[in-house]
């Protein structure tokens, strides 16, 4: 019985170096360098501005709340420091993703236009406010907008520029409807 055992155990052995097991299978290769997406130069400038405009106009229509009395402008007035606030949001999120600093201070026309809306109260404050709402960008910017989202070179840029251009149009629309009802 041992010398059958001993056979038996010697041609299983040969039999398994015969047949080896198949090789793992090889993992497959990673793909190339993954292409970092870059911002254009001219994309830095509009982020910069829109950023910068989200600020000023969040913060106009912050003095709203406590300086006007119709309640429709307060309504639409913390409406509108909501969607600046989520603009605003948007474009430090692009600046955080590229490395840029934003400043976040206005320019000396904004602080000066804050000043004095600062001081109104009342129906003199509603329509300085109004006024500003509905006069927040000019023909040239809203031409950089349509542009930039058209030819801006990441989907975020392109998306924020159409975020803007609509929440701009809004202003205009919605601001002179309370203006001249």
């Amino acid at each position: 019985m041992r010398r059958y055992s001993i056979t038996c155990i010697a041609f299983l052995a040969m039999g398994g170096c015969m047949f080896p097991p198949n090789p793992p299978r090889v993992p497959p290769l990673p793909k190339g360098p993954t292409a970092s997406l870059k911002l254009a130069a001219a994309d830095v400038g509009i982020v910069q501005s829109i950023d910068s405009k989200a600020v000023y106009m969040k913060a106009i229509a912050s003095l709203a709340a406590t300086h006007s009395e119709d309640a429709l402008i307060k309504g639409f007035a913390s409406q509108l420091a909501q969607d600046y606030d989520k603009t605003h949001v948007a474009a430090q999120k692009i600046a955080t993703n590229f490395n840029l600093t934003l400043a976040d201070t206005s320019s000396p026309v904004e602080k000066a236009r804050l000043a004095t809306l600062g001081k109104l109260y009342g129906r003199p404050f509603d329509k300085a406010f109004l006024y500003d709402i509905t006069h927040a960008s000019t023909a040239k910017e809203r031409a950089t907008l349509v542009a930039v989202q058209k030819n801006g070179s990441i989907a975020d840029v392109k998306s924020l520029a159409t975020a803007v251009a609509t929440l701009l149009e809004q202003c205009r629309t919605q601001g002179n409807g309370l203006y001249h009802r």
